[in-house]
C-alpha cells in the first residue's frame, strides 16, 4: 500500500458535542489557511455511550476537503499528530494506527482531577497508550491553567509538558460583534452550555442570584437548559427561558443578549470554557466565578452569584463602562485566541521537533482510501420495506464503501437488479423448519458470511433480533454494528428491546406521526440516534406526471388513482380492494392503477377487470407517483411517508394484523392533521364510496397537497449513510483488554 504524507494528523473522537470538538474544528480550518495538509483519524472512545453523529462542523470539513478522512489501514507519514482529549487514550487504540510521526502532542481538554478531588483520567494510562500507539514520547498540551494545575508534579515516563497552554482558538470572522445598542429593559442575560447539571449552580438560591428573578427588570435566556433543571431545582423562575442545546447560530443568540453570566457546580472544573470565549468574541460583558480569572483575565468580570446583580446594574447605569468592557472582551478574544495563533504554534513545534534520519521535505500524497464493505442484513416481514430502506441508505454511501446484502426477503431481485451482491437467508417459516434447528443453521451461515465478507460495519434492519444475530456479533467485536429499526412498535415486540445494547448503535428512522407513537421504543429514543424519515427516492427525483404516465402506458387524461394495499398475506384486503375499485370506477373520469409487488401474491397479481382498471409493474414505485392524482394505500412506513412527503392525497387503509406496526396511528395522525384520510377495514368498509368520493373531490385534494407540501423535511437516508461512513474507518478505544476469568 502506498504511504500517505501529510503535515498534520488529527486523532479525535469527533462525536463530542461541546467545546473540544469545536476547538478541533477551528484548528482544522486554521491548518488549511496556514497551508498545512491535514487528515482526521476518528476514534470511538469510551466516554460517549450514545450513538452521536460526527460534530456538524467537522463533518463539513470532511465534506469540503478542509481535512481528509483517514483509514486505520493507511500507512501515513506526518510531521505532527495532534490527539485531542485524553479520554480517547484511557484504553489502547485498536487497531494500532500505522502512522509514523515526528512529534506526538496530546491536547488535554479536561483536568485530570476535578474540584471535588475525583480523578477524571489516569495520566499514566493516557501517556502509556499514546506511546504504544505511535512509538514516540509525547508532549502534553493542557488547554488552560486549570488543566495544568490538575496534573501531578511528577509526570509519567514517556512525556513532557509544554511550556505554554494550548489555548482554544476562535475565528472572529464567524463571531461578529454585538451591535452597539444601549441596554434597555428588560436586561437580557444569557448563557450557553451543554445540558449537564454540573454546568449549573448546585443550589437554587445561587442560581436565582446569578440569573435574577425580577421579571420586570431581567430576562434570562438559557441555551442548553431543559427539564433537568426542573428536576434539580424543583422550580424554574418564570423569567427563565429554557432553550434546547444547539450548535447552529449560537453567534446570533449571543448577539441578542446584553450580559453573559456563567456559574456552575462547586464540584465542576471547567477545563477552559469554549462557550465563554464565544461570548467574549461577540463583545458581551461576561460575568464569571473567580476561578476563571487565570484563563480569561481582563476579558471578563468576576464575582459570586450574589454579586452578579450589582455588577450588571453598575454597567447598565454607566454606558461608557459597559462599552469599554465590551471592547475589552472582543480584543481579548482576538489577541489571545485569534485563528492566526495556530500557524505560530505549529511553526514553533515543527522547529523544535526531532530530526529524523533521512527525512526529506516531500509534497503531500494522499492515495485513495482502502475499500471497505458494509453488510446490510434484513428480515423478511410480509413485504420489502426493510430491504428498500437499506437500498436507500446503500445508494447514498460514498463510492469507497461496498454494500453487500444478506436478506430474508423474497424481493431480493430488486437488489440484484440494482447491481448489488446479495445473499439469501431463508426464514424458518418459508421452509417450514423447526425454529431451534433453523436458528442453529442461521447462526452458522451468518458466521461464515461475515467471515467471508469481513465488513467494517454491519447494518441490521428488522424488528425482531434473532439470537443468532447477537451470537455472531459477539464473535466479531471489532465490527461496528448498527440496528436500524422503525418506530410504531406494538407491545408484542417489546421483548426484542432486550437486544438494544447488543449493537454499538441504534438508529431509529424518523416518524412523521411520532406524537402518536405509543410503542415500547418511544422511551428509548433518547438512547438512539433518531433521524428524519427515510425515503428510497427523494420527492424531487420523481418523474414528472406526463413522463410517468407515458412510462407506465397510462391515459394522459383522467383522474388516476393508485391502489396499493399490500400483499394481503397476513391481513385480507380482498373485499377492500373490490370496494375501492368499484367506488373509483363509479366516477366516469377516473381510473385505477394497481402496481404489482416484486413479491408475487395472488391478491396483487390479478388481471384487470375493467377498461379503466390497469395493472402495472414499476420499482421503485414512488419514482412514478406523480402519474397519480390520488392513492388508496396501506399505512406501512414506506408508503405512508412517501405519499405524505410526496404530497399525494391518500386514503390510508391500515394493515392491523397483530404483528404489524401501529399503522392505524399513522392514518389517524394524517387525518387529524389534514395530510390524508383513514378508512379501517373492519369498521369503515360500508362507507367506502363516501371515502372515495371525498378523495376524488378536487378541492379536498388541493388542500391536502398544500398541507403536505409545507412539511419541512430532510431525507434521513443520507444521515444514516454518513453515520455508516464515519464508523467504517474507526480506531476504537472503547474496550479494555480482555481480563482472564
Amino acid at each position: 500500500m502506498t504511504v500517505s504524507r501529510l503535515d498534520i494528523v488529527f486523532v479525535a473522537d469527533a462525536r463530542f458535542e461541546g467545546g473540544s470538538s469545536t476547538a478541533l474544528s477551528v484548528e482544522m480550518k486554521a491548518a488549511a489557511r496556514a497551508g498545512h495538509d491535514s487528515g482526521l483519524l476518528m476514534v470511538k472512545g469510551p466516554i460517549i455511550g450514545l450513538p452521536l453523529p460526527v460534530h456538524a462542523e467537522i463533518r463539513g470539513h470532511l465534506d469540503t476537503g478542509i481535512t481528509m478522512r483517514l483509514d486505520p489501514l493507511q500507512k501515513v507519514e506526518t510531521r505532527l499528530v495532534l490527539l485531542h482529549h485524553p479520554g480517547i487514550l484511557m484504553n489502547p487504540l485498536q487497531p494500532r494506527p500505522l502512522i509514523d510521526a515526528e512529534q506526538i502532542v496530546v491536547v488535554l481538554h479536561h483536568p485530570a482531577v476535578d474540584r471535588a478531588g475525583t480523578v477524571q483520567f489516569e495520566l499514566v494510562c493516557v501517556v502509556r497508550n499514546a506511546v504504544a500507539a505511535f512509538g514516540r514520547p509525547v508532549l502534553l498540551a493542557p488547554v488552560s491553567a486549570v488543566v495544568r494545575e490538575s496534573l501531578p508534579q511528577r509526570l509519567p515516563h514517556g512525556c513532557r509538558l509544554m511550556e505554554k497552554d494550548w489555548d482554544n482558538l476562535i475565528d472572529l470572522d464567524c463571531w461578529l460583534p454585538r451591535p452597539p445598542r444601549p441596554v434597555g429593559l428588560p436586561i437580557r442575560i444569557g448563557r450557553h452550555s451543554r445540558p449537564h447539571i454540573q454546568k449549573w449552580p448546585d443550589r437554587l438560591d445561587d442560581a436565582q442570584a446569578a440569573y435574577p428573578t425580577d421579571g420586570k427588570r431581567y430576562e434570562n435566556r438559557m441555551l442548553g437548559g431543559g427539564s433537568f433543571l426542573h428536576d434539580h431545582y424543583g422550580e424554574v423562575p418564570a423569567n427563565w427561558t429554557l432553550l434546547p442545546f444547539r450548535q447552529d447560530d449560537v453567534a446570533g443568540f449571543l448577539r441578542g443578549l446584553d450580559f453573559y453570566v456563567y456559574h456552575h457546580s462547586d464540584a465542576w472544573s471547567e477545563a477552559f470554557g469554549r462557550c465563554i470565549l464565544e461570548a467574549l468574541a461577540v463583545g458581551l460583558v461576561t460575568i464569571l466565578p473567580a476561578s476563571f480569572a487565570p484563563i480569561f483575565g481582563d476579558g471578563a468580570l468576576y464575582g459570586t452569584p450574589q454579586e452578579v446583580k450589582a455588577i450588571i446594574d453598575r454597567h447598565v447605569a454607566d454606558p461608557r463602562l459597559y462599552a469599554d468592557q465590551s471592547e475589552r472582551a472582543r480584543r481579548f478574544a482576538e489577541t489571545r485566541h485569534g485563528l492566526g495563533r495556530f500557524a505560530e504554534r505549529i511553526a514553533a513545534l515543527l522547529a523544535t521537533g526531532p530530526e529524523r534520519a533521512g527525512a526529506v521535505s516531500a509534497p503531500p500524497l494522499m492515495p485513495p482510501l482502502p475499500r471497505r464493505t458494509v453488510l446490510f442484513i434484513s428480515s423478511n416481514g410480509i413485504g420489502m420495506g426493510h430491504l428498500t430502506q437499506q437500498m436507500a441508505i446503500a445508494e447514498r454511501l460514498p463510492s469507497d464503501l461496498t454494500p453487500v446484502f444478506a436478506t430474508m426477503s423474497y424481493a431480493l431481485k430488486v437488489a440484484v437488479d440494482a447491481g448489488y451482491q446479495v445473499h439469501f437467508l431463508p426464514h424458518h417459516r418459508a421452509m417450514e423448519a423447526d425454529p431451534d434447528d433453523w436458528s442453529t443453521v442461521f447462526a452458522e451461515e451468518l458466521f461464515e458470511l461475515v467471515r467471508h465478507v469481513r465488513p467494517a460495519v454491519i447494518a441490521y434492519d428488522a424488528t425482531p433480533v434473532y439470537p443468532a444475530v447477537a451470537e455472531v456479533l459477539a464473535l466479531f467485536p471489532d465490527i461496528y454494528s448498527i440496528w436500524v429499526r422503525r418506530p410504531m412498535w406494538r407491545e408484542v415486540h417489546r421483548k426484542f428491546l432486550d437486544y438494544h445494547d447488543t449493537f454499538d448503535a441504534v438508529i431509529e428512522r424518523g416518524e412523521l406521526a411520532n406524537e402518536f407513537d405509543l410503542g415500547p421504543t418511544r422511551p428509548l429514543q433518547a438512547r438512539s440516534l433518531v433521524v428524519p424519515p427515510v425515503l428510497h427516492v427523494d420527492p424531487v427525483c420523481r418523474h414528472d406526471a406526463a413522463t410517468a404516465r407515458r412510462l407506465l402506458d397510462l391515459p394522459a387524461e383522467g383522474t388516476a388513482v393508485l391502489l396499493q394495499l399490500g400483499s394481503g398475506s397476513n391481513f385480507d384486503m380482498s373485499e377492500t380492494r373490490s370496494a375501492v375499485i368499484s367506488a373509483v370506477l363509479a366516477h366516469r373520469n377516473a381510473f385505477v392503477v394497481e402496481l404489482k409487488s416484486p413479491i408475487r401474491n395472488g391478491g396483487t397479481d390479478v388481471a384487470p377487470g375493467h377498461e379503466r382498471h390497469f395493472v402495472r409493474e414499476a420499482f421503485p414505485a414512488f419514482r412514478y407517483s406523480q402519474a397519480f392524482d390520488a392513492a388508496v394505500s396501506a399505512a406501512g412506513y414506506n408508503s405512508f411517508h412517501e405519499n405524505v412527503l410526496g404530497a399525494l392525497p391518500t386514503l390510508f387503509v391500515p394493515n392491523e394484523a397483530p404483528e404489524m406496526d401501529l399503522q392505524a396511528n399513522r392514518g389517524l395522525w394524517a387525518q387529524l392533521n389534514g395530510y390524508g384520510w383513514m378508512m379501517r377495514r373492519d369498521t369503515d368498509l360500508p362507507a367506502c364510496r363516501d371515502f372515495v368520493d371525498r378523495l376524488l373531490d378536487p378541492w379536498e385534494r388541493s388542500r391536502v397537497r398544500a398541507r403536505c407540501g409545507s412539511i419541512a423535511w430532510r431525507n434521513g437516508a443520507g444521515l444514516v449513510a454518513a453515520f455508516i461512513a464515519d464508523h467504517a474507518r474507526l480506531v476504537r478505544s472503547d474496550r479494555r483488554p480482555v481480563e482472564p476469568e
